[in-house]
């Protein structure tokens, strides 16, 4: 069991939450995160999909990189293996050096 300090590492005043994906279960769990006080920045490759989230106050992310470059924490909730892997080791999130 974590002890008090591990607690209080992750919570809403310092740990800064990103997220790529906001479809249906995107937007949902992205809800309860504002709700519970996070920052939270959001990419999404359709606009009008993130728009409700940026209407409660999340932050919108131009690129997956500049979300990561923005966030103590990433999570990815995206609808195809092909998106995950254009995600996660495409040049929008990991460009070259």
């Amino acid at each position: 069991m974590a002890n008090t300090t591990d607690r209080e590492l992750i919570s809403p005043s310092n740990t800064r939450v990103g997220w790529i994906g906001t479809g249906v279960m995107g937007q949902s769990m992205c809800s309860h995160l504002i709700k519970a006080g996070y920052t939270l920045t959001v990419f999404n490759r359709t606009l009008s999909k993130a728009q409700p989230l940026l209407d409660m106050g999340a932050h919108l992310a131009q690129t997956p990189h500049h979300l990561a470059s923005q966030s103590d924490v990433v999570f990815s909730i995206v609808g195809y293996p092909s998106d995950v892997g254009g995600e996660t080791f495409g040049s929008a999130f990991c460009p070259p050096r």
